[in-house]
């Protein structure tokens, strides 16, 4: 079925024709990690090397999800130094994969592999979240390139790929007799073969083996990559709440809370993707708005009754407050407070957009509430088209909170663009005196 079938056929393929840069980027990364003498001088080589790829790094470096102390950093080296190396070498590694994955104008079926890749990256962090930073760190990398061969396949473009994978998404049990139709290989032969000849580590190696006593981080690698595929059916699916309960196991956690985690990732993960601009990801990561209305179904009483939605803000609140003693992660922390807000105080929608001073444009980073999942990939506000008198051009000039009652005609501007009717509420968010965002209610 196809000109090219068999292992060494499609390996030959993919590392001399299609992939021999990131091929060469990835094995530097990999090869620099283990020497311990002179890996934070050779990771900087690589990074300085290819300048697309430092304006990546740097970009991905200055994100608040990673540079928690929002003290600019303008130099790889100084990356390394207020990062560390794992974490710069996580931000590497995934900038390269991103980068060459979705150049150009990749295809559907690529995207959705790419999500569900960038989705269990996060998810199998999250359940690590006891073990140090390198560790971490090495989850999710594992968990981003655990199935390198199906990304790799699908970047070719190759019609018997393509084909291939339509006919494994409607039969997934059958999948290795239609790689073998289709390819001439099992996926799992190739994958494993990338993962040698690309020295991607011994993690990612094990969490594609059927071991009987896996480690636990290539067990958080295996449970991540199952959830990003499973979860889109929903809370309420029984392959989906058994996948909740061994998260639960893992982290020593009630199943509720591994619930809730597992919800809040599955929106983190949208918010990493836009930190890597890789936009396009998320329309084919999960809707947590969606999720969330699986994950548990109250009465039309509960919904109503203002003592419940009370207790309900409480327990955010609690929460809220738990991560913020326990978690440096800001991006969590953010994106809990605004959960906080449309579910534990009925405020419908909230947002929180970052104000990009080099392309002077208003960029939505934080959403939660229904209907604002996509938000994140399709609106973006530049400043320059904002005009005298709408709300967003005077809450930026003035620097003060404006509430606005929808029975007063004002001009709404580019807020139409989010489909603003009602009540809201808007202020500046600062640091150091410099505007960082707007808060739309």
């Amino acid at each position: 079925m196809s000109e090219i079938r068999g292992l060494e056929a499609w390996m030959g393929c993919l590392v001399d024709r299609e992939l021999p840069t990131l091929n060469a980027v990835v094995r530097d990364i990999c090869e620099a990690s283990q020497n311990e003498r002179s890996r934070a001088d050779d990771l900087t080589k690589i990074i300085l090397h290819d300048a697309n790829l430092t304006s990546r790094v740097l970009k991905v470096a200055n994100s608040v999800h990673y540079n928690t102390s929002f003290e600019p950093i303008k130099t790889v080296s100084r990356a390394i130094v207020q990062l560390g190396f794992e974490n710069l070498k996580t931000i590497t590694l995934a900038s390269s994969v991103i980068e060459t994955f979705l150049r150009g104008r990749p295809q559907e079926s690529l995207i959705n592999s790419m999500a569900r890749a960038f989705h269990a990256a996060v998810q199998a962090r999250a359940m690590v979240t006891h073990l140090d930073a390198e560790n971490r760190e090495q989850v999710f990398i594992a968990a981003l390139l655990r199935n390198i061969a199906e990304l790799a396949l699908l970047s070719t473009g190759k019609q018997v790929v393509i084909d291939f994978i339509e006919a494994r998404n409607l039969q997934p049990e059958q999948e290795r007799s239609l790689a073998q139709s289709y390819l001439g290989t099992d996926l799992l032969s190739l994958n494993q073969q990338l993962i040698k000849d690309w020295s991607l580590g011994d993690l990612i190696l094990e969490a594609t083996e059927n071991r009987s006593n896996p480690s636990l981080r290539a067990r958080a690698v295996s449970l991540g990559n199952e959830l990003s595929k499973q979860i889109s059916k929903g809370m309420q699916n029984p392959g989906v709440i058994s996948l909740c309960e061994q998260v639960s196991k893992l982290c020593k956690i009630s199943m509720e809370e591994a619930k809730k985690q597992i919800l809040l990732k599955a929106d983190e993960a949208s918010v990493i993707a836009k930190h890597y601009g890789a936009d396009i990801l998320i329309s084919a990561l999960p809707d947590p708005s969606l999720l969330k209305e699986t994950f548990e179904e109250p009465t039309a009483k509960e919904a109503t009754d203002d003592t419940n939605v009370d207790f309900s803000f409480q327990q955010h609140f609690n929460q809220l407050n738990q991560l913020i003693l326990s978690s440096d992660n800001i991006s969590e922390i953010t994106q809990t407070a605004l959960s906080a807000l449309t579910e534990g105080s009925q405020i419908s929608r909230v947002a929180i957009f970052l104000i990009d001073y080099k392309t002077k444009t208003l960029d939505v980073r934080y959403v939660s509430g229904k209907g604002t999942h996509l938000w994140r990939q399709h609106i973006k506000i530049t400043l320059d088209q904002l005009h005298k008198g709408e709300l967003l051009h005077d809450l930026l000039l003035h620097q003060k909170a404006i509430w606005h009652k929808c029975k007063v005609l004002k001009d709404l501007g580019k807020l139409t663009l989010l489909g603003a009717k009602g009540d809201m509420f808007l202020a500046p968010l600062q640091h150091n005196k410099k505007t960082l965002s707007d808060h739309l209610c």
